[in-house]
């Protein structure tokens, strides 16, 4: 079972810089014009280091990283510590709500070992990019995000004497609050450590990092001849949430398909009719209105060309498991998001597998009407509006030994870079 330990973390000091001026969101949802206003906003934005604009951005990375330190920009904890974190945002219906969790370094395990799971596919690219940043600079900006189950909420009566007090660092970034308390009380540590010795944790974000540290440590053992286990690079910093915490919220990631050298509304439309009910829907509020009461597989849809919304949804006497031909557990096959790669996209609009994974056809937008206004903008040919996933379809399908097709899940609100830094080697 997952294998936890305090650190000493790196953090900017508050005596030299503002936080909210050079926290950042994780690398993979920064896009160009994003990494230029971070990059304006402050020569210490942690984006030069997560996602560098240099010719070389890894020895750029490097460089800064160790510059930083040397100036005393970033200092570090003295004690190590475990790191209560809080997230105040407000949720999808609009009332106040806190994400609660704690970082700690997490012992690397293979998935084969059934310690931590992961629940989504992962793409040779990213892996590849962010391994380079990790041999660069011996070090990770931003934690994976995990879940572990703790039915009874024990870990939050642990932690609740170190958020008595002030919080060691406060940050209000695009209206998430986010607060750190530091735990370096070794009885407190060494309680939350023994809880979470006999728990399965599951992968929520961050699963390229967490491979790419899997990568990075076996690329050190083979350096070390001497190795022991014990190394730094054994471990990942992680963020451990847990799925019965009234915060934990998922947002959806819909799909919006472009650049098919053939394609017709129409032709999509009769092909669909076959399996889904097909409805037009007067307005994107009464979109979502179906999809929230909708009981069996249902999308919103929009088309190129074609004025009306509509929503599509299994007829009542097909079902998904039928539809999806692959040789997968019901948990898979029964997933919105695998009704939607397989039968839409691949069977009828020609989407190969590998085409989405390398993205050629699609792209991934987290606001619907971002996606809506790609189609009436005429640079996409169809959007998809997906409902999100729930907590318990993540965790039936981790627990399967499976995983979702890529960007099934979006955890809202994402774990800030730059609020904690973790060297793998010293």
């Amino acid at each position: 079972m997952p294998v936890l330990q305090p650190f000493r973390a790196f953090r900017y000091n508050a005596d030299v810089v503002s936080l909210e001026e050079v926290v950042a969101p994780p690398y993979d949802v920064i896009g160009p014009e994003y990494q230029e206003r971070l990059y304006a906003r402050h020569p210490n934005n942690v984006v030069r280091l997560i996602l560098g604009r240099e010719e070389d951005r890894y020895a750029s990375a490097a460089g800064h990283f160790r510059t930083w330190k040397d100036r005393g920009i970033l200092t570090r904890d003295a004690k190590p510590s475990l790191y209560v974190v809080h997230q105040e945002f407000d949720g999808l219906d609009g009332r106040r709500v806190t994400r609660k969790g704690f970082i700690a370094l997490c012992r690397l395990e293979e998935f084969s070992s059934r310690v931590v799971l992961p629940h989504e596919k992962t793409l040779a690219k990213p892996r590849e990019d962010r391994l380079k940043l990790f041999t660069a600079t011996n070090a990770n900006f931003s934690q994976v995000f995990s879940l572990y189950w703790d039915l009874e909420k024990r870990i939050d009566e642990v932690f609740a004497i170190p958020i008595r007090s002030a919080p060691l660092m406060r940050v209000d970034f695009e209206d998430v609050v986010n607060s750190v308390w530091r735990a370096d009380d070794m009885k407190i540590v060494e309680r939350v450590v023994r809880f979470m010795s006999d728990k399965q944790v599951v992968i929520a974000d961050g699963h390229h990092r967490y491979e790419t540290a899997l990568a990075y440590r076996d690329l050190m053992r083979a350096k070390s001849p001497s190795h022991s286990g014990k190394e730094l690079y054994n471990y990942i910093m992680m963020f451990f949430s847990n799925i019965e915490d009234d915060g934990l919220v998922i947002y959806p990631t819909h799909r919006v398909v472009h650049s098919l050298q053939t394609f017709s509304a129409a032709g999509l439309l009769d092909k669909l009719g076959k399996n889904f009910h097909v409805q037009v829907v007067q307005d994107m509020m009464s979109m979502q209105t179906n999809l929230d009461r909708a009981v069996n597989r249902t999308f919103g849809l929009v088309l190129k060309d074609d004025p009306k919304l509509y929503c599509i949804s299994l007829e009542p006497n097909v079902t998904a498991s039928v539809l999806v031909t692959e040789a997968l557990p019901a948990e898979v096959k029964e997933l919105d998001v695998t009704v939607l790669h397989t039968v839409i996209l691949r069977d009828a609009l020609g989407i190969s597998s590998e085409a989405q994974e390398q993205k050629r056809n699609l792209d991934y937008v987290r606001v619907a009407a971002d996606a809506v206004g790609a189609v009436r903008g005429g640079r996409a040919q169809a959007a998809f509006i997906l409902r999100p996933t729930q907590l318990e379809e993540v965790r039936s399908v981790a627990r399967a030994g499976h995983v979702m097709p890529q960007k099934s899940t979006y955890f809202f609100p994402k774990l800030l870079s730059g609020l904690l830094f973790n060297l793998m080697e010293e």
